[in-house]
């Protein structure tokens, strides 16, 4: 982290210098007298520190958004292009590629993702990012259709040249983003750094995720506390820097350039001077709001207090009911690939080890009606006999069955089973559940509700529970995309809860994606 401390100085270093030649009173220069010593200390961010702040964080954002701008203007160039060249080669229409169709659509591209805030988004997770992208997809692709259907009559427009444009443009707005976050977080350059004020583990637990994630387009530059306050002395020094005390805060933002403080920790929120925050650009307040809606809360001052009002779809019928539309309308288009995948997976089971090729479990549904929930047998015949023989012979493995339920090497597996599991084709069946209504494309995991295993989910987590029974259990969700089997009980707990609380139509489509890297690269599959 020390040398991600030297970089911001160096940068700091060489922009002033840059700026300031030859004017000594450049609009980003640090003020001189923002300085800090011990012998006097300022309580509160002057004036003009506060203003070069305010540029310094412009030129920040720029920094930052121009790479995204070149990235996303390069995304509707190849898809244009794409359809363009395709469209040629097989006398289709190739009017997609005239000057103004493109000019038009990288302006409104540009100018949506600007209003939706998406320049320079940093702060921003994936899931945000991607419904934010979808919705500027919808808007300039609804426009450029209007636009083209205005120039002619409704039967020569290019329908098919405009699908194929729709889907690459999707595909390329979202993919290449991604992409270049996840190439861009390695340079300090492009990340903001961050600097922590507080003492405490929720400090520390930002710190960590701050550095772990930093293509969200930022980085902790490092921690301050007072020394005389309480400091778990068992949190290693190495992971954690210390960078000064709080009153301090303005010479180190001034000298490291940095414009967002966050304030993390029970000690900071009950007794700091939030005063002393006023004039910085970009000021983050950690708190527990896991209960909440948090991605649906708006937050109001009334009288001087802070009010948070949260909104809820969860039992909108508008919605359910749109959401129970796209699962039929999804099962029915794909119905020509999964149908036959579903035959020639069927054989292979018959072949590679006779019996019966489904296999069926209870599983709690909506309202805690029970439902069979089917699956591709990916078991021998005999499974519990041989589990049983099997931790009979290998007394060390009690611990992690009692544990998980499950078996990083199971016995009980087939060999085309075991390829099922791992790319989640065995859970293919339960399109029929989801057509006759008993479970959703998108969903928390159905649980069982004999297992001992899920029975603590019920039983511990009764919240939670209690919204897991107002909508149908899903074939995937946020849990299977975000570790599935390689995170632990209470990180799915904590998935279903957030997917619970914050679920919309646009959180169903990302998860959706996700789904399908999740299985071509068989994360977390075991």
């Amino acid at each position: 982290m020390s040398a991600g401390i030297s970089a911001d100085l160096e940068l700091s270093s060489t922009i002033r210098q840059l700026l300031e030649r030859g004017d000594s009173g450049s609009i980003f220069s640090p003020p001189i007298s923002s300085a800090l010593t011990e012998s006097e200390p300022q309580s509160k961010i002057s004036a003009s520190t506060a203003f070069y702040l305010g540029r310094r964080q412009a030129l920040r954002d720029a920094i930052s958004s121009v790479p995204l701008i070149f990235v996303d203007t390069a995304a509707v160039i190849i898809s244009i292009a794409t359809c363009v060249a395709v469209a040629s080669l097989f006398g289709g229409s190739t009017e997609l590629g005239h000057p103004e169709f493109i000019t038009v659509a990288i302006a409104m591209t540009l100018v949506c993702h600007h209003v939706h805030g998406l320049y320079p988004a940093c702060g921003l997770t994936y899931s945000l990012e991607y419904r934010r992208i979808l919705r500027t997809c919808l808007i300039v692709l609804m426009s450029l259709a209007g636009g083209l259907l205005l120039q002619r009559t409704f039967f020569g427009f290019p329908a098919i040249e405009f699908t194929a444009f729709a889907v690459l443009y999707t595909l390329s707005l979202t993919t290449g983003r991604s992409l270049a976050r996840r190439l861009l977080s390695s340079f300090d350059w492009w990340t903001q750094p961050v600097v922590l004020l507080g003492d405490s583990v929720e400090t520390t637990s930002l710190y960590t995720r701050l550095d772990r994630c930093r293509n969200e387009g930022l980085r902790p530059l490092g921690i301050l506390y007072d020394p005389q306050s309480h400091w778990d002395q068992s949190l290693s020094p190495t992971n954690h820097v210390y960078i000064g005390p709080v009153s301090q805060l303005e010479e180190i933002l001034t000298r490291t350039g940095t414009c967002r403080v966050a304030v993390a920790g029970t000690t900071p929120l009950q007794s700091f001077d939030w005063s002393r925050l006023h004039g910085i650009p970009h000021v983050m307040t950690s708190c527990d709001l896991g209960h909440l809606p948090t991605e649906k809360v708006r937050m109001v001052d009334r009288d001087g207090r802070l009010e948070l009002h949260s909104h809820s779809t969860l039992t909108s019928p508008g919605t359910l009911a749109a959401k129970r539309c796209m699962d039929l309308a999804l099962i029915i288009v794909a119905a020509p690939f999964w149908i036959p995948l579903v035959c020639l997976i069927g054989a292979l089971i018959k072949i590679c080890d006779p019996g019966p090729i489904f296999y069926r479990q209870d599983r709690v549904g909506r309202f805690r009606k029970p439902f069979r929930a089917v699956k591709f047998r990916s078991m021998v015949c005999n499974a519990d006999q041989k589990l049983k023989a099997y931790l009979d012979a290998h007394p060390e493995l009690h611990a992690e069955w009692q544990l998980t339920h499950k078996l990083r090497n199971d016995p009980r597996v087939t060999t085309i089973g075991e390829f099922l599991r791992k790319t989640s084709l065995d859970e293919l069946p339960q399109f029929w559940n989801v057509l006759v209504g008993e479970m959703s494309l998108v969903g928390p995991r159905p649980i069982i509700d004999c297992s001992d295993y899920d029975r603590e989910y019920i039983q511990d987590h009764p919240e939670v529970f209690e919204m897991y029974k107002l909508v149908r259990p899903g074939i995937t969700g946020l849990w299977q995309v975000s570790g599935r089997n390689e995170t632990s009980y209470s990180a799915r707990v904590y998935f279903d809860r957030f997917y619970l609380n914050n679920w919309s139509l646009m959180l169903d489509v990302f998860i959706l994606w996700r789904t399908i890297k999740t299985a071509l690269f068989r994360e977390g599959a075991c």
